[in-house]
């Protein structure tokens, strides 16, 4: 057995285990039925229900009665419907309940299962609660019928109380006078105001339509209006946008033109021969565009790096002559990266000798007679270029502009220290030689700058 509500196992009384024919009644009667003059039963019904046989009239074996488990008998006078697994066998067990209550010891435990079971279904169908219950369940079940009965008490005091006011309202108006009846003059006065109410009720409603009609036009009137207002404020929003976006415009206009200013001015103050032929020193080397011109035992630099910073020394000042149109006398300059030339005109010969401003670096004869080379000719011809060309720029400038250059030059030396090799290999001498070289160059490149023109 379990509990029907919280379906927890159920421990059934003794007491419940072997029942008599009269408990059985008593328990089966006993499940709450209102009293039978509550219902009204047709009288189509009643008739029916005398045409129906009694379990008693039934002519069955008991093996056939105890195998019927889901019928449904009407018993008793009360028409009342009895549901059970086993109503037959309950039926059988009135006929014969000497003999039964004579083998009750000889029952077996399935047989009182059923039982209870029968009984509970039974009970079960007379009222609202599911039976068997657990003691909690109970207890919660009771607490919850004493709350409905305690709801349905004070329910029944506020009918109570509403039926006894209605009875003394009914009273108080039974003790009213009654109203008398008008006279033939105020009722025809009374139909005379009657029609002027009415008469005026009409001119209120004309009143009313009128002004029904006039709310219409104004409300198309200010439909109009808001269309015509919000296609001016489109308009308008358009018109704002469009000036924004000029705005925006201009003032784009106005930072690009303010930037390119800018720019021409930096490229105005900028000058392109320094930024093309930087000049400078690498410890005790002259550089020209990075390009080291000397060498010494300790370090090493190879004639490919010489013949290119030669080269690029000899296209500084071809560039500073060209551009001043400076005609220098008696030398042409031949700049042709690492293979550059300095041309001489020769007085006796009356033709140009030209003398190679780079060195392979091959062993030559010369050396051991202590005899210049052409790279020793050009590196004279340089200084003497060097040297005409700061003449020519102080012949030409005013007294606050002379030129001096930081070491002076004569012949084949540069502040007493020879230009030439002689077929030699670089040594420390030369490589300071060649750095006050390209220091003076960069003096001429400085004073000559404001005077070239950069197209």
């Amino acid at each position: 057995m379990k509990c029907q509500n919280c379906q927890l196992p159920v421990e059934v009384d003794h007491s419940l285990v072997d029942l008599s024919l009269a408990q059985r009644k008593l328990l089966l009667n006993s499940g709450g039925e209102p009293p039978s003059q509550v219902y009204r039963i047709p009288q189509e019904r009643l008739q029916k229900l005398s045409h129906i046989r009694k379990p008693s009239e039934l002519s069955l074996q008991k093996s056939v009665v105890n195998s019927l488990d889901s019928y449904v008998f009407l018993h008793g006078d009360s028409s009342t419907l009895q549901r059970s697994n086993n109503i037959i066998a309950s039926s059988g067990e009135e006929e014969s309940g000497d003999d039964e209550e004579e083998d009750s010891t000889t029952k077996t435990l399935s047989s009182h299962v059923n039982a209870l079971t029968n009984i509970f279904n039974i009970l079960s169908s007379k009222g609202n609660i599911d039976y068997p219950v657990c003691q909690d369940c109970c207890d919660l079940l009771m607490q919850r019928l004493k709350s409905e009965y305690d709801d349905a008490i004070k329910e029944r005091g506020i009918y109570s109380s509403f039926l006894s006011r209605l009875q003394k309202q009914q009273e108080l108006d039974a003790l009213k006078p009654k109203k008398q009846i008008y006279s033939s003059e105020e009722v025809d006065g009374m139909k005379i105001e009657q029609e002027k109410l009415l008469q005026e009720l009409l001119e209120l409603e004309k009143q009313d339509d009128e002004l029904v009609q006039e709310i219409v036009e104004l409300e198309k009137q200010l439909q109009l209006k808001n269309e015509q207002q919000a296609k001016e404020l489109q308009k308008q929003n358009l018109e704002d946008l469009e000036k924004i976006e000029f705005v925006k415009e201009v003032q784009s206009l106005k930072n690009q033109y303010e930037l390119t200013l800018n720019n021409l001015d930096k490229l105005r103050k900028t000058n392109i021969f320094n930024e093309t032929f930087r000049i400078s020193h690498d410890g005790p080397f002259g550089t020209i565009n990075r390009l080291r011109l000397g060498g010494f035992d300790e370090v090493r630099v190879p004639w490919q790096e010489i013949n290119a910073a030669m080269g690029q020394l000899v296209l500084l000042l071809a560039t500073i002559s060209t551009r001043l149109h400076f005609k220098l006398d008696g030398y042409r300059l031949r700049p042709m990266g690492s293979f550059s030339k300095v041309e001489k005109f020769d007085v006796d010969a009356q033709d140009w000798v030209s003398y190679d401003a780079f060195n392979n670096g091959e062993f030559k004869l010369g050396k051991f007679f202590y005899k210049e080379t052409s790279f020793d000719k050009a590196l004279e011809c340089i200084l003497a270029v060097v040297d005409q060309m700061a003449s020519r720029l102080s012949s030409t400038s005013t007294e606050q502009e002379v030129i001096e250059l930081p070491y002076t030059m004569h012949n084949d030396k540069i502040n007493g220290i020879t230009i030439k090799l002689f077929g030699n290999k670089p040594n420390i001498e030369w490589t300071t030689a060649c750095k006050l070289l390209l220091t003076n160059a960069k003096w001429l490149l400085a004073f000559s700058s404001s005077r070239i023109s950069p197209t």
